[in-house]
């Protein structure tokens, strides 16, 4: 009998220490009642399935045939001289985005017992209630469909379709070009051996002052550019490569009415920019190109990791891809 006591005093407390009910939960409902009844007639349709094909008329295919302009020829030198291209160090940057390390959580303390024991109070036994409570809503109607009497529609179902194609041929527009000559430097005198080298290192190239890293433009809103939308109102650009930013740059500013230069950081692709004017279609000062980045926060890029543009003669426009907020 004294075993069966002790049983029953452990279980009393074990009763005590299990989780407590809590106090009691008010469930609300709702009722809507509708304002009205609105009364609408239907027609029943019938699908006929066709056995032929379904006739979308005649499709016009235009050929437009322009005029070529060529805006000015850009003349190349080739060097009279040539040796071994001089040793250099190049230096690239790398942007990192600073991760901050992760903070541990306070562990919890175990108290007065095994290893994931933990103290608690006791709150004493609650027994669980509902109470449920209801309010009522008016508004919204109710619909109520009803067939059209003697009213009847059909709806033809095709699963073939023919179109005939014709061409047709219209001239008007110009469509602008640049030109592209070489020449070869006069040789006067070529240094021999190792005195070539030398020559080459410590030669020193003098470059616009709007060509100069600082003075061009790499960012917008603090994101770099990744696009460029070139000429947008009218013009032709002409494309090639060089190996830095400013040289890009250096080759506008050598060419008159050149508007603008665009140099990409990460093919090493330059472009130069020749907008015209829309009412006599020669060369003009006006905007060489609309510039602009992805959107925002979702893909962003490093100022400096994409674009580089300068401005010379003409102006750039510069914007972004909506959103820009990361929704």
């Amino acid at each position: 009998m004294r075993s069966f006591a002790f049983v029953g005093t452990l279980l009393a407390g074990l009763s005590q220490a299990l989780p407590q009910d809590g106090g009691c939960v008010t469930v609300t409902d709702e009722v809507i009642i509708p304002t009205g009844t609105n009364t609408y007639t239907t027609t029943d349709v019938t699908t006929i399935h066709a056995t032929t094909a379904e006739d979308l008329g005649t499709f016009t295919l235009v050929t437009r045939l322009s005029s070529t302009k060529t805006l000015l020829t850009l003349t190349s030198t080739i060097p009279a001289c040539s040796g071994s291209s001089v040793p250099y160090n190049a230096t690239s940057t790398v942007y990192t985005t600073s991760v901050s390390a992760p903070v541990n959580a306070p562990s919890s303390t175990s108290v007065a017992g095994p290893p994931g024991y933990y103290k608690r109070a006791l709150a004493p036994r609650q027994d669980a209630c509902t109470t449920t409570t209801t309010f009522t809503t008016t508004y919204g109607e109710t619909y109520t469909f009803v067939a059209a009497p003697n009213a009847t529609s059909t709806f033809t179902d095709y699963t073939a379709f023919i179109q005939a194609t014709v061409t047709s041929t219209q001239t008007g527009g110009t469509a602008y070009t640049v030109a592209t000559a070489t020449t070869s430097e006069e040789a006067l005198w070529c240094p021999t051996g190792t005195s070539n080298m030398t020559v080459l290192a410590t030669a020193t190239t003098t470059q616009d002052a709007r060509c100069a890293p600082s003075a061009m433009t790499s960012a917008y809103s603090g994101y770099g550019l990744e696009y460029s939308s070139d000429v947008p109102a009218s013009g032709t650009y002409y494309k090639t490569t060089t190996s830095d930013a400013s040289s890009c740059c250096q080759l506008c500013a050598d060419i008159e009415k050149c508007a603008a230069s665009i140099w990409d950081v990460r093919t090493n692709v330059c472009k130069l920019e020749f907008p015209v004017s829309y009412s006599t279609g020669e060369l003009s000062c006006g905007q060489g190109a609309l510039v602009y980045y992805d959107a925002g926060p979702v893909s962003p890029m490093e100022p400096g990791s994409g674009l580089w543009v300068a401005q010379l003669c003409g102006n750039v426009y510069y914007g972004n891809a909506k959103p820009d907020d990361g929704t």
